[in-house]
């Protein structure tokens, strides 16, 4: 949802008129954007399957009258089963169809969809059917505040609905394998799950180390940008958001993702000296100890992650993509002649 709402951004700051498109689940991220359509879904199983046809077909009826009433020039889908109906139905009426894949591996969804798109991004280098750009990023992450690591290192550590409580025993436990002077020299900013941050709390101030415990975090762009480390799942927004600010990360991919996806993704980073990876198994407390102890040790290797993090480009793929858009569409979409466009 991050870089649909990205997306959505750029075209709108343009004077066009667009809006998202999102199920219930989707809708909780994208609370300050007024112009969008909220649809009910179902979860997909094949116990469910009167349900699933049931729904295929209002669905499909409900998106005809949909796009009939105001026929979209293009249409871009972000992965994910709730995309297959609009696209075809979209794609029928005569739209124009844009499919965007963010991890490593295609999802079952995008591969469905391939046939019918007239243009396929990815943010990983795919096929050559696949032209490869970053995520779309927030214009909240977008910023130019220089990397620091000199002092104490702040980690910020977010794992959203599907790493906060395996994080909570995660990282303390890795904490309390380093040595009091080690643990001196951090500060931690973490995501907890509900219910987790008193007897956080109470763990972390045991070991001596500062902690800001919150079970949601509002300015996440304002606390990274401030960080010098942070530890995190590995989905493709949270990839770009890294990229843009250049902080270097701990790789921890959600172990259930499908195609192990998430791996995939933290690999391309860790491939290219921009971040450490460890998969959620037994005995990584104890690596990431050794890794934060590593750092501490040696700050220069912050330095190289971050820099190798940074990637100018990706702040400017919001508006990059609306011109790819500009260019898929013709000239029913027109550019501002006296705005600079970045290429």
């Amino acid at each position: 949802m991050f870089p649909a709402c990205a997306l959505f951004d750029a075209i709108r700051r343009r004077g066009h008129d667009v809006a998202v498109v999102t199920d219930a689940r989707g809708n909780a991220f994208c609370e300050g954007i007024e112009k969008k359509v909220v649809v009910d879904t179902v979860r997909f199983s094949y116990k469910n399957l009167f349900g699933l046809i049931y729904y295929a077909i209002s669905a499909s009826l409900k998106f005809f009258r949909l796009w009939r009433g105001k026929r979209p020039d293009v249409i871009v889908g972000f992965g994910g089963v709730f995309t297959v109906i609009p696209l075809i139905i979209a794609k029928i009426l005569g739209s124009k169809v844009i499919i965007y894949e963010q991890n490593a591996v295609v999802g079952k969804a995008n591969k469905f969809l391939e046939k019918f798109a007239d243009l396929k991004l990815s943010f990983f280098k795919l096929d050559g059917k696949w032209m490869e750009t970053p995520a779309p990023v927030r214009s909240d992450f977008v910023c130019d505040i220089p990397y620091e690591c000199d002092g104490i290192v702040k980690i910020l550590v977010i794992g959203g609905s599907q790493g906060a409580a395996s994080f909570s025993k995660i990282i303390p436990d890795a904490l309390g394998m380093l040595n009091p002077e080690d643990r001196r020299h951090i500060e931690i900013i973490q995501q907890a799950s509900y219910g987790d941050s008193e007897e956080l709390s109470q763990i972390y101030a045991s070991l001596g180390v500062k902690a800001t415990l919150k079970n949601f975090l509002r300015d996440v762009a304002t606390i990274m940008a401030d960080s010098q480390l942070v530890i995190c799942r590995s989905g493709a927004s949270t990839l770009s958001e890294l990229s843009v600010m250049g902080r270097p990360a701990i790789l921890i991919p959600y172990p259930n993702a499908s195609d192990n996806h998430q791996f995939h993704n933290a690999k391309r980073y860790e491939d290219k000296k921009a971040a450490w990876v460890l998969e959620e198994k037994d005995g990584i407390s104890e690596k990431l100890g050794k890794i934060i102890h590593q750092i501490l040790e040696n700050r220069e290797l912050l330095k190289i992650a971050s820099f190798h993090m940074m990637n100018d480009s990706v702040s400017r793929v919001a508006e990059n993509s609306f011109i790819k858009l500009v260019e898929l569409v013709g000239n029913r979409l027109e550019i501002v002649r006296n705005e600079e466009i970045p290429h």
